[in-house]
């Protein structure tokens, strides 16, 4: 099996006639479920099996089908940011897919040791913002978003999904197929709120 670059955790195929990448339907598919459950950040992996114009191509292609296919990826826009954050998020969705060469062994590098590979043709440095974006994305995701993803997973992403929990087992009840409720958070929310009717008499 040839190196294949991946986007989040599917894998895109390339192919070596033409070099084409693009994401497959199923690809589209999954995305459009995980985004409205969780973040978003596509990452091309083994992005050392591609030349420096085949990575530039290759992620303005899964920007274009991206935005084609309405795909949500983080960070997203919000009226409520200052201008440093908004600074911040251009050059971020600018990086975005993130190039990463990933690496568990450590190479001795001008007299130190780093994270890397050592190839017939070189050695390639993990953390050398030259060689590949696992700088930028370690610092996007443990540095200048962390708390954000904090939040927009428990105010937008859990919200929704409980909305649409709660949704089901109301039309669930209603349409008479039993009162078993869909997962042990709407079984709960179910008692607090029997508990809540039961207090206020009715």
């Amino acid at each position: 099996m040839s190196c294949q670059p991946a986007l989040t955790q599917i894998w895109i195929r390339k192919d070596l006639a033409l070099i084409s990448y693009s994401l497959k339907p199923i690809d589209i598919v999954v995305l459009k479920k995980l985004s409205d459950v969780v973040n978003v950040v596509p990452v091309i992996a083994k992005s050392d099996s591609l030349t420096l114009e085949e990575r530039m191509a290759f992620k303005e292609r899964i920007k274009e089908e991206f935005a084609f296919h309405n795909l949500r990826m983080y960070p997203y826009d919000n009226e409520e940011q200052d201008e440093e954050e908004r600074a911040l998020n251009t050059n971020i969705k600018d990086l975005i897919p993130f190039a990463v060469v990933g690496s568990e062994n450590s190479i001795v590098v001008g007299g130190r040791s780093v994270r890397g590979r050592q190839n017939r043709w070189g050695v390639i440095n993990v953390e050398d913002e030259n060689h590949c974006e696992f700088v930028s994305l370690r610092n996007f995701l443990t540095r200048t978003h962390l708390q954000d993803l904090i939040e927009t997973t428990s105010q937008i992403h859990y919200e929704t999904f409980r909305a649409k929990q709660l949704l089901a087992l109301k039309e669930n009840s209603a349409a008479g197929q039993g009162s078993r409720p869909i997962s042990p958070s709407a079984d709960r929310e179910l008692s607090r709120q029997s508990q809540r009717m039961t207090m206020n008499g009715y």
